[in-house]
Protein backbone atom coordinates (compact mmCIF):
# COMPACT_ATOMS: atom_id res chain seq x y z
CA UNK A 1 0.00 0.00 0.00
CA UNK A 2 2.55 2.69 0.70
CA UNK A 3 4.59 1.18 -2.45
CA UNK A 4 1.25 2.34 -4.39
CA UNK A 5 1.43 5.68 -2.40
CA UNK A 6 5.05 6.73 -3.23
CA UNK A 7 4.02 6.13 -6.94
CA UNK A 8 0.65 8.28 -6.84
CA UNK A 9 2.76 10.85 -5.05
CA UNK A 10 5.71 10.90 -7.65
CA UNK A 11 3.53 11.22 -10.49
CA UNK A 12 1.81 14.33 -8.78
CA UNK A 13 4.68 15.90 -8.16
CA UNK A 14 5.69 15.22 -11.53
CA UNK A 15 2.52 16.42 -12.95
CA UNK A 16 2.55 19.59 -10.95
CA UNK A 17 6.12 20.50 -12.17
CA UNK A 18 4.89 19.61 -15.53
CA UNK A 19 1.66 22.55 -14.81
CA UNK A 20 4.48 24.53 -13.91
CA UNK A 21 6.51 24.73 -16.57
CA UNK A 22 3.47 24.73 -19.21
CA UNK A 23 2.65 28.02 -17.36
CA UNK A 24 5.86 29.53 -18.23
CA UNK A 25 5.42 28.05 -21.74
CA UNK A 26 2.66 29.92 -22.17
CA UNK A 27 3.88 32.94 -21.16
CA UNK A 28 6.36 32.87 -23.60
CA UNK A 29 3.80 31.92 -26.27
CA UNK A 30 1.36 34.80 -25.39
CA UNK A 31 4.46 37.08 -25.53
CA UNK A 32 4.91 36.63 -29.11
CA UNK A 33 1.26 36.11 -29.76
CA UNK A 34 0.89 39.89 -28.53
CA UNK A 35 4.14 41.38 -30.43
CA UNK A 36 2.56 39.62 -33.64
CA UNK A 37 -0.53 41.63 -33.06
CA UNK A 38 1.02 44.97 -31.94
CA UNK A 39 2.68 44.80 -35.34
CA UNK A 40 -0.10 43.87 -37.52
CA UNK A 41 -1.83 46.68 -35.61
CA UNK A 42 0.91 49.31 -37.26
CA UNK A 43 0.51 47.58 -40.54
CA UNK A 44 3.53 45.72 -40.40
CA UNK A 45 2.58 42.02 -41.69
CA UNK A 46 6.09 40.86 -42.30
CA UNK A 47 7.04 41.04 -38.62
CA UNK A 48 3.83 40.07 -37.48
CA UNK A 49 4.00 36.71 -39.27
CA UNK A 50 7.52 36.35 -38.23
CA UNK A 51 6.13 36.76 -34.17
CA UNK A 52 2.67 34.50 -34.96
CA UNK A 53 5.38 31.96 -36.13
CA UNK A 54 7.50 32.31 -32.85
CA UNK A 55 4.59 32.06 -31.04
CA UNK A 56 3.74 28.93 -32.81
CA UNK A 57 6.73 27.47 -32.41
CA UNK A 58 7.15 27.70 -28.34
CA UNK A 59 3.23 26.29 -28.27
CA UNK A 60 4.41 23.23 -30.92
CA UNK A 61 7.53 22.60 -28.66
CA UNK A 62 7.00 23.49 -25.42
CA UNK A 63 3.38 22.39 -24.56
CA UNK A 64 1.10 25.05 -23.41
CA UNK A 65 -2.10 22.66 -23.05
CA UNK A 66 -3.55 23.42 -26.43
CA UNK A 67 -3.24 21.97 -30.14
CA UNK A 68 -4.26 24.63 -32.38
CA UNK A 69 -5.30 28.71 -31.56
CA UNK A 70 -7.92 30.27 -33.06
CA UNK A 71 -5.83 33.62 -31.93
CA UNK A 72 -3.05 32.64 -34.44
CA UNK A 73 -5.10 31.33 -37.14
CA UNK A 74 -7.56 34.62 -37.34
CA UNK A 75 -4.05 37.20 -36.98
CA UNK A 76 -2.57 34.82 -40.11
CA UNK A 77 -6.34 35.03 -42.27
CA UNK A 78 -6.01 38.42 -41.97
CA UNK A 79 -2.51 39.13 -42.98
CA UNK A 80 -3.56 36.75 -46.04
CA UNK A 81 -6.57 38.09 -46.61
CA UNK A 82 -5.02 41.87 -46.58
CA UNK A 83 -3.27 40.80 -50.25
CA UNK A 84 -6.13 38.70 -51.53
CA UNK A 85 -8.69 41.51 -52.07
CA UNK A 86 -8.60 41.06 -55.94
CA UNK A 87 -8.00 37.60 -56.28
CA UNK A 88 -11.00 35.99 -58.35
CA UNK A 89 -12.63 33.27 -56.63
CA UNK A 90 -11.93 30.16 -58.50
CA UNK A 91 -14.42 29.10 -60.77
CA UNK A 92 -13.50 25.70 -62.05
CA UNK A 93 -12.77 23.65 -59.10
CA UNK A 94 -11.07 20.47 -60.00
CA UNK A 95 -13.49 17.13 -59.76
CA UNK A 96 -10.07 15.05 -60.21
CA UNK A 97 -6.51 15.84 -59.42
CA UNK A 98 -3.86 15.09 -62.03
CA UNK A 99 -1.24 17.68 -60.54
CA UNK A 100 0.05 17.72 -57.06
CA UNK A 101 1.64 20.15 -55.51
CA UNK A 102 3.66 19.03 -52.09
CA UNK A 103 4.32 21.90 -49.73
CA UNK A 104 6.94 21.22 -47.07
CA UNK A 105 9.62 22.68 -45.28
CA UNK A 106 13.14 21.66 -45.20
CA UNK A 107 14.33 17.65 -46.93
CA UNK A 108 17.13 15.95 -46.04
CA UNK A 109 18.64 12.43 -47.01
CA UNK A 110 16.78 10.82 -43.68
CA UNK A 111 14.09 11.12 -41.84
CA UNK A 112 10.92 9.65 -41.87
CA UNK A 113 8.59 12.66 -43.35
CA UNK A 114 11.01 13.22 -45.98
CA UNK A 115 11.03 9.42 -46.91
CA UNK A 116 7.27 9.66 -46.94
CA UNK A 117 7.30 12.58 -49.57
CA UNK A 118 9.19 10.39 -51.84
CA UNK A 119 7.38 7.23 -51.39
CA UNK A 120 3.96 9.20 -51.77
CA UNK A 121 5.66 10.49 -55.27
CA UNK A 122 6.93 6.78 -56.34
CA UNK A 123 3.75 5.27 -55.18
CA UNK A 124 1.39 7.64 -57.51
CA UNK A 125 2.52 7.70 -60.97
CA UNK A 126 -0.46 8.59 -62.40
CA UNK A 127 0.07 11.83 -61.91
CA UNK A 128 2.14 14.96 -61.87
CA UNK A 129 3.70 15.81 -58.69
CA UNK A 130 5.84 19.34 -57.59
CA UNK A 131 7.26 20.10 -54.76
CA UNK A 132 7.72 23.52 -53.04
CA UNK A 133 10.36 23.91 -49.82
CA UNK A 134 9.72 26.83 -47.58
CA UNK A 135 12.75 26.06 -45.31
CA UNK A 136 15.17 24.39 -47.52
CA UNK A 137 18.68 25.63 -46.31
CA UNK A 138 20.67 22.43 -47.50
CA UNK A 139 20.83 20.57 -50.29
CA UNK A 140 18.40 18.71 -51.85
CA UNK A 141 18.68 15.35 -51.49
CA UNK A 142 19.29 13.85 -54.74
CA UNK A 143 16.63 10.82 -54.52
CA UNK A 144 14.06 13.51 -54.13
CA UNK A 145 15.15 15.26 -56.60
CA UNK A 146 15.05 12.12 -59.18
CA UNK A 147 11.74 11.45 -57.71
CA UNK A 148 10.14 14.48 -58.97
CA UNK A 149 11.87 14.58 -61.87
CA UNK A 150 10.66 10.96 -62.78
CA UNK A 151 7.30 12.29 -62.20
CA UNK A 152 7.13 14.87 -64.39
CA UNK A 153 7.36 17.91 -61.44
CA UNK A 154 9.47 20.54 -60.56
CA UNK A 155 11.44 21.20 -57.13
CA UNK A 156 10.76 24.44 -55.93
CA UNK A 157 12.78 26.44 -53.47
CA UNK A 158 10.45 29.22 -52.51
CA UNK A 159 12.37 30.42 -49.68
CA UNK A 160 14.73 32.58 -52.07
CA UNK A 161 11.79 35.06 -52.96
CA UNK A 162 12.19 38.42 -52.34
CA UNK A 163 9.76 39.74 -49.74
CA UNK A 164 10.46 37.53 -46.44
CA UNK A 165 7.59 35.05 -45.49
CA UNK A 166 5.34 37.06 -47.27
CA UNK A 167 6.99 36.51 -50.73
CA UNK A 168 7.33 33.21 -49.76
CA UNK A 169 3.38 33.17 -49.27
CA UNK A 170 3.00 34.85 -52.65
CA UNK A 171 5.24 32.08 -54.78
CA UNK A 172 3.09 29.47 -53.35
CA UNK A 173 0.03 30.80 -54.27
CA UNK A 174 1.16 31.23 -58.09
CA UNK A 175 2.81 27.73 -58.03
CA UNK A 176 -0.96 26.61 -56.55
CA UNK A 177 -2.82 27.84 -59.27
CA UNK A 178 -0.44 25.65 -61.72
CA UNK A 179 -1.60 22.24 -59.75
CA UNK A 180 -5.17 20.51 -58.58
CA UNK A 181 -4.45 19.95 -55.18
CA UNK A 182 -2.13 20.79 -52.77
CA UNK A 183 -0.72 18.64 -49.78
CA UNK A 184 1.08 20.33 -47.12
CA UNK A 185 3.77 18.44 -45.12
CA UNK A 186 5.01 21.65 -43.15
CA UNK A 187 6.56 22.28 -39.89
CA UNK A 188 4.09 23.06 -36.81
CA UNK A 189 5.27 26.86 -37.13
CA UNK A 190 5.03 27.72 -40.71
CA UNK A 191 2.79 30.63 -41.31
CA UNK A 192 3.47 30.70 -45.09
CA UNK A 193 0.53 28.44 -46.39
CA UNK A 194 -1.85 29.77 -43.83
CA UNK A 195 -1.04 33.46 -45.24
CA UNK A 196 -1.37 31.99 -49.23
CA UNK A 197 -4.34 30.32 -49.13
CA UNK A 198 -6.12 32.99 -46.51
CA UNK A 199 -9.08 33.00 -49.31
CA UNK A 200 -9.61 28.69 -49.93
CA UNK A 201 -11.94 29.56 -52.09
CA UNK A 202 -9.65 31.23 -54.85
CA UNK A 203 -7.03 28.14 -54.89
CA UNK A 204 -7.01 24.66 -55.21
CA UNK A 205 -8.19 22.41 -52.44
CA UNK A 206 -5.33 22.03 -49.43
CA UNK A 207 -4.94 18.57 -47.78
CA UNK A 208 -2.88 18.45 -44.62
CA UNK A 209 -0.85 15.49 -43.77
CA UNK A 210 -1.13 15.56 -39.95
CA UNK A 211 2.51 14.14 -39.48
CA UNK A 212 3.16 16.11 -36.20
CA UNK A 213 -0.14 14.76 -34.41
CA UNK A 214 1.45 14.92 -31.24
CA UNK A 215 2.23 18.64 -30.79
CA UNK A 216 0.49 22.27 -31.79
CA UNK A 217 0.26 22.83 -35.85
CA UNK A 218 -1.01 25.65 -37.64
CA UNK A 219 -3.30 24.93 -40.95
CA UNK A 220 -6.90 24.31 -39.04
CA UNK A 221 -8.29 27.06 -40.71
CA UNK A 222 -6.70 26.78 -44.41
CA UNK A 223 -7.39 22.76 -44.50
CA UNK A 224 -10.38 21.30 -46.57
CA UNK A 225 -9.15 18.24 -45.32
CA UNK A 226 -6.53 17.03 -42.30
CA UNK A 227 -5.32 13.00 -42.95
CA UNK A 228 -4.07 11.50 -39.75
CA UNK A 229 -1.69 8.57 -39.12
CA UNK A 230 -3.86 6.85 -36.19
CA UNK A 231 -7.16 7.41 -34.15
CA UNK A 232 -5.72 9.28 -31.44
CA UNK A 233 -4.64 11.72 -34.07
CA UNK A 234 -8.25 11.59 -35.49
CA UNK A 235 -9.92 12.15 -31.68
CA UNK A 236 -7.46 15.23 -30.93
CA UNK A 237 -7.99 16.63 -34.84
CA UNK A 238 -11.30 16.88 -33.98
CA UNK A 239 -12.08 17.63 -30.28
CA UNK A 240 -9.09 19.54 -29.70
CA UNK A 241 -7.89 21.47 -33.65
CA UNK A 242 -11.54 22.96 -34.64
CA UNK A 243 -11.51 20.13 -37.12
CA UNK A 244 -15.00 18.47 -38.15
CA UNK A 245 -15.64 14.86 -38.84
CA UNK A 246 -16.31 15.14 -42.58
CA UNK A 247 -13.05 16.54 -42.85
CA UNK A 248 -10.91 14.62 -40.83
CA UNK A 249 -9.79 11.47 -42.61
CA UNK A 250 -7.03 8.42 -41.79
CA UNK A 251 -4.11 8.39 -43.82
CA UNK A 252 -1.57 5.80 -42.31
CA UNK A 253 1.99 6.36 -42.61
CA UNK A 254 3.37 5.16 -46.17
CA UNK A 255 6.76 2.87 -46.14
CA UNK A 256 8.20 1.06 -49.24
CA UNK A 257 7.56 -2.62 -49.27
CA UNK A 258 10.99 -4.20 -48.15
CA UNK A 259 13.65 -6.26 -49.70
CA UNK A 260 15.28 -9.08 -48.25
CA UNK A 261 19.42 -8.92 -49.60
CA UNK A 262 20.30 -11.09 -46.88
CA UNK A 263 18.84 -14.07 -45.01
CA UNK A 264 18.81 -13.55 -41.02
CA UNK A 265 21.58 -15.79 -40.83
CA UNK A 266 23.79 -14.14 -43.62
CA UNK A 267 23.09 -10.83 -42.27
CA UNK A 268 24.35 -11.96 -38.36
CA UNK A 269 27.54 -13.32 -40.00
CA UNK A 270 27.85 -9.80 -42.17
CA UNK A 271 28.02 -8.29 -38.75
CA UNK A 272 30.15 -10.64 -36.92
CA UNK A 273 27.24 -11.86 -34.67
CA UNK A 274 27.19 -15.71 -33.88
CA UNK A 275 24.36 -17.71 -35.33
CA UNK A 276 22.69 -18.62 -32.57
CA UNK A 277 22.62 -15.10 -30.99
CA UNK A 278 19.05 -13.46 -30.60
CA UNK A 279 19.41 -9.97 -32.09
CA UNK A 280 17.52 -7.40 -30.36
CA UNK A 281 17.39 -3.48 -31.83
CA UNK A 282 15.85 -0.44 -31.59
CA UNK A 283 16.49 2.04 -34.74
CA UNK A 284 15.49 5.90 -33.60
CA UNK A 285 17.16 9.25 -33.21
CA UNK A 286 18.91 9.66 -29.82
CA UNK A 287 16.43 12.07 -28.56
CA UNK A 288 13.62 9.14 -28.67
CA UNK A 289 15.62 7.55 -25.93
CA UNK A 290 15.22 9.86 -22.86
CA UNK A 291 15.64 8.64 -19.05
CA UNK A 292 12.44 9.15 -17.24
CA UNK A 293 12.02 9.22 -13.47
CA UNK A 294 15.86 7.60 -13.44
CA UNK A 295 15.38 4.41 -15.54
CA UNK A 296 17.16 4.39 -18.56
CA UNK A 297 15.67 2.21 -21.80
CA UNK A 298 18.86 0.00 -20.55
CA UNK A 299 18.13 -0.35 -17.60
CA UNK A 300 14.84 -1.58 -18.43
CA UNK A 301 16.42 -4.61 -20.78
CA UNK A 302 19.12 -5.64 -18.15
CA UNK A 303 16.61 -8.49 -16.36
CA UNK A 304 15.58 -9.51 -19.90
CA UNK A 305 19.21 -10.06 -20.80
CA UNK A 306 20.15 -11.64 -17.61
CA UNK A 307 17.92 -14.23 -18.24
CA UNK A 308 18.67 -14.83 -21.57
CA UNK A 309 22.72 -14.94 -21.79
CA UNK A 310 22.64 -15.09 -25.83
CA UNK A 311 20.60 -12.33 -26.14
CA UNK A 312 22.29 -8.67 -27.29
CA UNK A 313 20.27 -5.39 -27.77
CA UNK A 314 21.53 -2.98 -30.47
CA UNK A 315 20.40 0.35 -30.50
CA UNK A 316 20.72 2.09 -33.92
CA UNK A 317 21.16 5.54 -33.88
CA UNK A 318 21.10 6.15 -30.41
CA UNK A 319 24.51 7.23 -30.10
CA UNK A 320 27.11 7.81 -27.65
CA UNK A 321 25.33 7.04 -23.93
CA UNK A 322 28.05 7.01 -21.03
CA UNK A 323 24.78 6.83 -19.10
CA UNK A 324 23.98 3.57 -20.51
CA UNK A 325 26.92 2.37 -19.51
CA UNK A 326 26.44 0.92 -16.37
CA UNK A 327 23.23 -1.19 -17.28
CA UNK A 328 25.38 -2.70 -20.00
CA UNK A 329 28.33 -3.90 -17.77
CA UNK A 330 25.79 -5.83 -16.00
CA UNK A 331 25.06 -8.11 -19.14
CA UNK A 332 28.77 -7.92 -20.15
CA UNK A 333 28.50 -5.32 -22.87
CA UNK A 334 25.32 -6.98 -24.07
CA UNK A 335 23.98 -3.83 -24.39
CA UNK A 336 24.88 -1.26 -27.20
CA UNK A 337 24.02 2.18 -28.74
CA UNK A 338 25.28 2.96 -32.15
CA UNK A 339 26.00 5.97 -33.87
CA UNK A 340 22.66 6.83 -36.66
CA UNK A 341 23.44 4.48 -39.89
CA UNK A 342 21.68 3.03 -42.37
CA UNK A 343 19.42 0.51 -40.30
CA UNK A 344 18.95 -2.61 -42.82
CA UNK A 345 21.71 -4.70 -42.02
CA UNK A 346 20.57 -4.59 -38.82
CA UNK A 347 16.94 -5.01 -39.64
CA UNK A 348 18.08 -7.91 -41.81
CA UNK A 349 19.74 -9.28 -39.11
CA UNK A 350 17.47 -9.15 -36.36
CA UNK A 351 15.19 -11.54 -34.19
CA UNK A 352 13.30 -9.02 -32.41
CA UNK A 353 12.47 -5.37 -32.95
CA UNK A 354 11.80 -3.38 -29.19
CA UNK A 355 9.87 0.40 -30.35
CA UNK A 356 12.22 3.12 -28.93
CA UNK A 357 10.68 4.74 -25.25
CA UNK A 358 9.29 7.12 -24.16
CA UNK A 359 9.06 8.58 -27.68
CA UNK A 360 7.41 5.88 -30.03
CA UNK A 361 8.82 5.17 -33.77
CA UNK A 362 6.69 4.04 -35.95
CA UNK A 363 8.21 4.15 -39.28
CA UNK A 364 11.26 2.47 -38.14
CA UNK A 365 9.26 -0.44 -36.37
CA UNK A 366 7.25 -0.49 -39.65
CA UNK A 367 10.45 -1.03 -41.52
CA UNK A 368 11.37 -3.92 -38.96
CA UNK A 369 7.89 -5.36 -39.23
CA UNK A 370 7.96 -5.68 -43.25
CA UNK A 371 11.36 -7.86 -42.66
CA UNK A 372 9.16 -10.33 -40.66
CA UNK A 373 10.73 -9.22 -37.31
CA UNK A 374 8.17 -9.31 -34.19
CA UNK A 375 7.82 -6.21 -32.55
CA UNK A 376 7.44 -5.60 -29.14
CA UNK A 377 6.80 -2.29 -27.32
CA UNK A 378 5.55 -0.51 -24.30
CA UNK A 379 2.96 1.97 -23.06
CA UNK A 380 2.64 2.88 -19.50
CA UNK A 381 0.36 5.61 -19.31
CA UNK A 382 -3.57 6.00 -19.06
CA UNK A 383 -5.39 5.48 -22.39
CA UNK A 384 -6.11 9.31 -22.27
CA UNK A 385 -2.78 9.63 -23.10
CA UNK A 386 -2.47 7.34 -26.30
CA UNK A 387 -1.38 9.76 -28.52
CA UNK A 388 2.11 9.87 -26.51
CA UNK A 389 2.02 5.63 -27.33
CA UNK A 390 1.68 3.27 -30.56
CA UNK A 391 -1.93 3.11 -32.18
CA UNK A 392 -1.48 3.07 -35.60
CA UNK A 393 -3.17 0.81 -38.74
CA UNK A 394 -0.45 -1.75 -39.21
CA UNK A 395 1.05 -2.01 -35.89
CA UNK A 396 -2.03 -2.33 -33.89
CA UNK A 397 -3.20 -5.28 -33.39
CA UNK A 398 -0.35 -7.28 -34.10
CA UNK A 399 2.37 -5.24 -31.80
CA UNK A 400 2.82 -7.14 -28.64
CA UNK A 401 2.82 -4.73 -26.40
CA UNK A 402 3.05 -4.12 -22.21
CA UNK A 403 1.33 -1.67 -20.42
CA UNK A 404 4.29 -2.07 -17.52
CA UNK A 405 7.78 -2.31 -17.75
CA UNK A 406 7.37 -5.78 -16.11
CA UNK A 407 4.70 -7.05 -18.40
CA UNK A 408 7.18 -5.86 -21.43
CA UNK A 409 10.10 -7.60 -20.02
CA UNK A 410 7.76 -10.68 -19.96
CA UNK A 411 6.47 -10.62 -23.65
CA UNK A 412 10.07 -9.72 -24.73
CA UNK A 413 11.34 -13.00 -22.76
CA UNK A 414 8.31 -14.50 -24.39
CA UNK A 415 9.61 -13.96 -27.68
CA UNK A 416 13.45 -14.50 -26.78
CA UNK A 417 12.60 -17.86 -25.81
CA UNK A 418 10.25 -19.37 -28.51
CA UNK A 419 11.09 -19.58 -32.36
CA UNK A 420 7.73 -20.51 -33.31
CA UNK A 421 6.36 -17.69 -31.39
CA UNK A 422 8.66 -14.80 -33.16
CA UNK A 423 7.85 -16.82 -36.37
CA UNK A 424 4.40 -16.16 -35.45
CA UNK A 425 4.54 -12.64 -34.52
CA UNK A 426 7.02 -11.54 -37.36
CA UNK A 427 4.37 -13.06 -39.82
CA UNK A 428 1.41 -11.12 -38.48
CA UNK A 429 2.79 -8.34 -38.34
CA UNK A 430 4.31 -7.85 -41.45
CA UNK A 431 1.19 -8.51 -43.50
CA UNK A 432 -0.70 -6.14 -41.39
CA UNK A 433 1.66 -3.37 -42.36
CA UNK A 434 2.10 -4.81 -45.96
CA UNK A 435 -2.24 -3.77 -46.14
CA UNK A 436 -2.47 -0.78 -44.51
CA UNK A 437 1.07 0.78 -44.85
CA UNK A 438 2.31 0.13 -48.66
CA UNK A 439 1.25 0.24 -51.91
CA UNK A 440 -1.13 -0.52 -52.80
CA UNK A 441 -3.14 -0.69 -49.73
CA UNK A 442 -2.08 2.47 -48.62
CA UNK A 443 -3.06 4.61 -51.61
CA UNK A 444 -6.72 3.49 -50.57
CA UNK A 445 -6.45 5.74 -47.90
CA UNK A 446 -5.12 8.57 -50.12
CA UNK A 447 -7.70 8.43 -52.70
CA UNK A 448 -10.31 8.28 -50.76
CA UNK A 449 -9.06 11.20 -48.65
CA UNK A 450 -8.81 13.50 -52.32
CA UNK A 451 -12.62 12.38 -53.28
CA UNK A 452 -13.26 13.95 -50.09
CA UNK A 453 -11.08 17.07 -51.27
CA UNK A 454 -13.07 17.16 -54.40
CA UNK A 455 -16.74 16.51 -52.49
CA UNK A 456 -16.40 19.12 -49.75
CA UNK A 457 -16.71 22.67 -50.52
CA UNK A 458 -14.03 25.30 -49.84
CA UNK A 459 -13.26 25.19 -45.73
CA UNK A 460 -14.68 28.98 -44.74
CA UNK A 461 -11.63 30.35 -41.67
CA UNK A 462 -13.86 32.35 -39.40
CA UNK A 463 -16.14 29.03 -38.91
CA UNK A 464 -13.53 26.49 -38.58
CA UNK A 465 -13.49 27.50 -34.26
CA UNK A 466 -17.13 29.44 -34.21
CA UNK A 467 -17.41 31.58 -31.35
CA UNK A 468 -14.22 30.24 -29.46
CA UNK A 469 -11.59 33.03 -30.20
CA UNK A 470 -8.55 32.25 -27.81
CA UNK A 471 -6.96 29.15 -26.46
CA UNK A 472 -8.05 26.96 -23.60
CA UNK A 473 -4.85 25.72 -21.64
CA UNK A 474 -5.78 22.40 -20.46
CA UNK A 475 -3.95 21.05 -17.79
CA UNK A 476 -4.42 17.01 -17.50
CA UNK A 477 -3.87 13.96 -19.76
CA UNK A 478 -2.00 14.16 -22.54
CA UNK A 479 -1.30 17.71 -22.07
CA UNK A 480 0.81 17.04 -18.86
CA UNK A 481 1.85 13.79 -20.37
CA UNK A 482 3.28 15.46 -23.33
CA UNK A 483 5.12 18.40 -21.56
CA UNK A 484 6.93 15.93 -19.25
CA UNK A 485 7.66 13.17 -22.51
CA UNK A 486 8.16 15.29 -25.29
CA UNK A 487 8.40 19.26 -23.82
CA UNK A 488 11.87 21.75 -23.75
CA UNK A 489 11.61 25.19 -23.56
CA UNK A 490 13.86 27.86 -25.70
CA UNK A 491 14.67 31.16 -24.14
CA UNK A 492 13.73 33.73 -26.18
CA UNK A 493 16.55 35.51 -27.28
CA UNK A 494 17.75 32.08 -29.06
CA UNK A 495 14.39 31.77 -30.49
CA UNK A 496 14.66 35.01 -32.04
CA UNK A 497 18.39 34.23 -32.89
CA UNK A 498 17.47 31.39 -34.85
CA UNK A 499 15.04 33.12 -36.64
CA UNK A 500 16.54 36.38 -37.03
CA UNK A 501 16.99 36.24 -41.01
CA UNK A 502 13.07 36.45 -41.55
CA UNK A 503 11.97 39.74 -40.09
CA UNK A 504 11.80 42.77 -42.40
CA UNK A 505 15.03 44.92 -42.36
CA UNK A 506 14.08 47.55 -39.77
CA UNK A 507 13.10 45.09 -36.98
CA UNK A 508 16.26 42.52 -37.89
CA UNK A 509 18.53 45.41 -37.28
CA UNK A 510 16.74 45.82 -33.91
CA UNK A 511 16.62 42.69 -32.83
CA UNK A 512 20.87 42.45 -33.67
CA UNK A 513 21.55 44.63 -31.86
CA UNK A 514 19.75 43.40 -29.24
CA UNK A 515 21.41 39.90 -29.31
CA UNK A 516 24.85 41.64 -29.81
CA UNK A 517 24.36 43.13 -26.36
CA UNK A 518 22.87 40.20 -24.81
CA UNK A 519 23.71 36.68 -25.58
CA UNK A 520 25.69 37.21 -28.61
CA UNK A 521 26.19 35.75 -31.94
CA UNK A 522 27.57 31.92 -32.04
CA UNK A 523 30.18 33.32 -34.12
CA UNK A 524 31.53 36.04 -35.95
CA UNK A 525 30.08 34.72 -39.25
CA UNK A 526 27.07 33.88 -37.87
CA UNK A 527 26.52 37.81 -36.61
CA UNK A 528 27.58 39.26 -40.01
CA UNK A 529 24.95 36.06 -41.75
CA UNK A 530 22.15 37.89 -39.45
CA UNK A 531 22.04 41.07 -40.78
CA UNK A 532 20.92 39.63 -44.05
CA UNK A 533 17.41 38.87 -44.72
CA UNK A 534 17.31 35.01 -45.60
CA UNK A 535 15.72 35.30 -49.21
CA UNK A 536 19.27 36.89 -50.10
CA UNK A 537 21.02 34.74 -47.73
CA UNK A 538 19.09 31.71 -49.85
CA UNK A 539 20.05 32.98 -53.41
CA UNK A 540 23.49 33.95 -52.19
CA UNK A 541 24.28 30.49 -51.04
CA UNK A 542 22.58 28.38 -54.46
CA UNK A 543 24.89 30.30 -56.88
CA UNK A 544 28.18 29.42 -54.90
Amino acid sequence: MNAVADVSAEAGVRAAAAHVQMRANLQQYLHNAMLAEKAWARSDAGTAAIYASLAAWVAAHSHCGFFSSPRLESLLTEIGRSELRDQPVLANRPSSFKRVLHVIGEVSSVGGLANMLRRWIESDPSRTHSVALTQQRNPIAQALIDTVDHAGGGIHRINGEKGGLLGSARALRELALANDIVVLHTANSDVIPSIAFARPECFPPVFYLNHSDHMFWLGSSIAHVVGSMRQAALDIAEQRRGISRERSMLVPILVSPARRENSREAAKAKLGLAADSIVIISVARAQKYRTIDGVSFADVHVPVLKQHPNAVLFVVGGGNRPDWQAASDEVGGRIRSLAPQNPKPWLEAADIYVDSFPFCSATSMMEAAGHGVPCAGRFLWPDAARICGMDHPGLQGPLVEGRTNASYQVNLSRLISDPALRADAGARIAASVAAANEPPGWNSYMEAAFARCAELPPVKPAEVFGANAGETMLLGEPDDRLQQIYGFTSPQDELVRWHLTWFPTRERLRLWGQIRRGIGFTSKGAAIRSLFPEWMIRRLKDRA
